[in-house]
């Protein structure tokens, strides 16, 4: 319990962080990679840009923190935008992927809650569940569903490490049923 509170208090420490530097940012036009380059710059947070960020954002403007900069941004420029604590990760939605993951007697309330540990911010349609067929649909760039593959598929462990930014982290999963 005291590793998922830590874990849970460090990834909303880091948003937290995030938070604290306003963006305020008006764009006439520019490529979508510069307009990424410069809400990086301004809010310190890293980005993981996955595939190639085309297109231009025009007319577009901005007030708020630095996590709510850049989702905002995903929806202008329909891009992905994932949060996992410390970096976001950036793609076009051209380079989703879709993978189906079986429940295997796990709640979708465990499953939801093992994704926001990894990533505490991601699009809403990016992870769905069909309760007549007791499965996941996970959509997003290889880096985000592999990610999300990894963690539900040990999920039925008691904990499952992951890898941030190269430093390891500890899930803990909660069972609803004893492993067979």
């Amino acid at each position: 319990m005291f590793l998922v509170a830590t874990a849970v208090w460090l990834a909303l420490a880091s948003i937290a962080t995030a938070d604290v530097r306003n963006v305020r940012l008006k764009v006439i036009s520019q490529p979508v990679s510069q307009v990424v380059e410069t809400l990086e710059f301004m809010t310190g947070i890293p980005v993981t840009p996955v595939g190639t960020l085309n297109g231009t954002v025009e007319n577009w403007t901005v007030d708020g923190s630095g996590v709510e900069a850049f989702r905002a941004l995903g929806e202008a420029a329909n891009l992905f935008v994932a949060f996992d604590g410390s970096r976001m990760v950036i793609s076009p939605k051209s380079e989703i992927n879709t993978v189906v993951l079986e429940q295997r007697t796990r709640s979708w309330d465990v499953a939801r809650n093992a994704v926001r540990a990894l990533f505490p911010i991601y699009p809403e349609t990016a992870i769905q569940y069909d309760p007549t067929s007791d499965v996941l649909i996970v959509r997003g760039p290889p880096i985000f569903v592999s990610a999300v593959e990894s963690v539900l598929n040990r999920s039925m462990e008691k904990t499952v490490q992951v890898f941030k930014e190269g430093v390891p982290e500890v899930v803990t999963v909660q069972r609803t049923s004893a492993p067979n």
